[in-house]
């Protein structure tokens, strides 16, 4: 069999992270993991070499010499699932016997999606297993066109010889998700933006060769965006923060659905980096006010009702870098009180997450930035009290989302913090029934404290069962899975070796229980492949009473997308 060299890509998902973070300080045994020739990893490489053929033939390429033997891929039994609204989903019961030609079969897969055919295939190996023959391969698989989306689990046998040649291709999973009805969405950027629009148009690349980086400009471009309603007309209206050197923007949106440049007119057009806002009514006078994350600290803006903001408040962090926001009155004094979700630290005056963020250590760092929880004190004033609120629990963990609801229904709101590189961290109100808005860390005690690259966090009741629950956005490495769960993986480290197992699995669903407790159920419906999750939202979007996940992924890649 021809052997593949494979390198520190295929070293499990750490690779993906340092990719991320630069060399983020991961245990020595990576690299053995890396240098000692993974025979499953060249098996992998070589069935991927194969699997690309079938992927261009579902796709509609003409592929010759298709060959291998397949049973349970079609002649499914499909049967509702009783999900119902806009779209209809039908999962396999039975899964049928026999076997027949693979062209064949994959040429039957590719007509149920009809003339449209399928745009997206994607099928990822997760598992791989040797043999003296050979070896087995299980996948994951989506094929997808607007009408129709199929997901899949596919296990596969392998004959090894000159060349690897597949012997039975197989089924253990089967879904379609039908469009039944509704509308679609369409990218109408061009249509609805007006003014200047080359900031968004151009690559960071583009301005990365243009803007000096002493003014800030972050090649991670990880900004998101706010919509809100500035001028109180009822539409809503578009906030687009921007790294340095490249003016924030701002959209209004018009009667007849178009979204007009006020950037210069509002006052938020800021050229400092800027992470993440918010638009929250700080003073209780009806309108939404602005904060901004900023590359040194928190930038408090008032709206005089019209759209138009007025710096208010600065409050500087000296030691650490505040990626987003969330606010909530959890004191309940009757106003809204800010939470910032720090990342790194500063060293010397600057930011060290635009060159090297070394997470330490790597499965569970503590070097990172430290959070702030400021109290409103009225006339947008603000003042640190994370501590006395009893937040400095190992408060340093490059924090990227926090999360408020009021869990136990006790009629205070609770904090989930999400951080990459390590465990998260759940913090209960004590407001009621002590009459203190003091804080307690439970997450490890409710059953949430999963450890593994946090990203974001989001609560709903996703059963209709009355209790929130809670989604949690990581990463998902099929190259993870692949190896963290090998017996040759790091045997020596003990329990360590089952968090960068956890790490690789991909994101969260935690079902509220009630008491105190939550239950993980990270198959349900799918939840736990979410790729590369940056953020995730509960929302009802086909209106049929239950509520949604949108999922917002990816990152930059080099030569193979596959494991992203």
């Amino acid at each position: 069999m021809r052997r593949i060299i494979i390198g520190l890509s295929v070293s499990l998902f750490l690779t993906s992270c340092q990719d991320k973070e630069g060399d983020a300080g991961a245990p020595e045994a990576v690299e053995t993991v890396a240098s000692s020739g993974w025979e499953t990893e060249e098996f992998s490489e070589l069935a991927s070499e194969v699997i690309d053929e079938w992927k261009a033939f579902l796709r509609g390429e003409e592929i010759e010499g298709l060959s291998g033997a397949s049973s349970s891929l079609v002649g499914l039994e499909l049967r509702e699932s009783g999900l119902q609204g806009q779209f209809q989903v039908l999962r396999a019961g039975k899964m049928p016997s026999g076997s027949r030609a693979l062209a064949s079969v994959l040429e039957e897969l590719r007509a149920r999606f009809g003339d449209a055919g399928i745009e997206l295939a994607e099928i990822k190996t997760v598992k791989v297993n040797l043999s003296d023959e050979g070896g087995e391969t299980h996948h994951l698989v989506h094929l997808a066109n607007e009408a129709l989306q199929v997901n899949a689990e596919w296990a596969a046998s392998w004959k090894a010889g000159e060349e690897l040649r597949l012997e039975a291709l197989q089924a253990g999973v089967y879904e379609e998700v039908r469009k039944t009805g509704g509308g679609s969405f369409v990218d109408s950027t061009g249509e609805i933006l007006t003014g200047d629009v080359e900031q968004f148009e151009r690559s960071i690349d583009h301005w990365l060769a243009r803007i000096e980086m002493k003014f800030g400009l972050d090649a991670s471009g990880a900004h998101g965006v706010s919509v809100a309603d500035f001028n109180g007309d009822g539409l809503d209206d578009l906030f687009y923060p921007d790294a340095g050197g490249l003016p924030n923007r701002v959209f209004v949106q018009t009667e007849d659905g178009r979204l007009d440049d006020v950037s210069e007119e509002s006052g938020l057009n800021y050229l400092d980096h800027t992470y993440s806002s918010l638009f929250v009514d700080l003073d209780n006078d009806g309108d939404q006010d602005a904060v901004m994350a900023m590359s040194r600290g928190v930038l408090c803006l008032e709206n005089d009702g019209s759209g138009k903001f007025a710096v208010k408040g600065v409050e500087l962090f000296p030691q650490a870098v505040a990626y987003s926001l969330s606010a909530a009155d959890y004191d309940q004094d009757g106003d809204l009180d800010l939470f910032a979700n720090c990342y790194t630290k500063r060293f010397g005056g600057a930011a060290t997450k635009d060159v090297l963020a070394r997470p330490v250590p790597y499965h569970d760092a503590v070097n990172g930035g430290r959070n702030e929880l400021l109290r409103n004190d009225g006339g947008f004033r603000f003042r640190s009290v994370t501590k006395a609120a009893g937040l400095g629990v190992e408060n340093y963990k490059f924090t990227y989302s926090s999360s408020w609801e009021d869990y136990d229904q006790d009629g205070d709101l609770d904090l989930y913090v999400a951080n990459d590189f390590g465990r998260n961290h759940f913090f209960e109100n004590q407001l009621v029934p002590d009459g203190k808005a003091i804080f307690e860390e439970r997450a490890e005690a409710a059953g949430i404290q999963d450890v593994a690259a946090g990203m974001s966090t989001c609560w709903g009741d996703y059963n209709n069962d009355g209790r929130m629950d809670l989604y949690v956005g990581n990463m998902f490495s099929s190259a993870g899975n692949r190896i963290a769960f090998q017996d040759r993986f790091m045997p020596e480290v003990g329990k360590m070796k089952s968090l960068y197992q956890r790490h690789a699995r991909g994101n969260s669903l935690f079902q509220n229980e009630g008491g105190g407790r939550f239950k993980d159920v990270p198959s349900a419906g799918g939840a736990s492949m979410g790729r590369w999750s940056w953020s995730s939202l509960f929302t009802d979007f086909d209106n049929d009473g239950w509520e949604d996940l949108l999922i917002a992924n990816g990152f930059v890649t080099q030569k193979d997308p596959d494991d992203l």
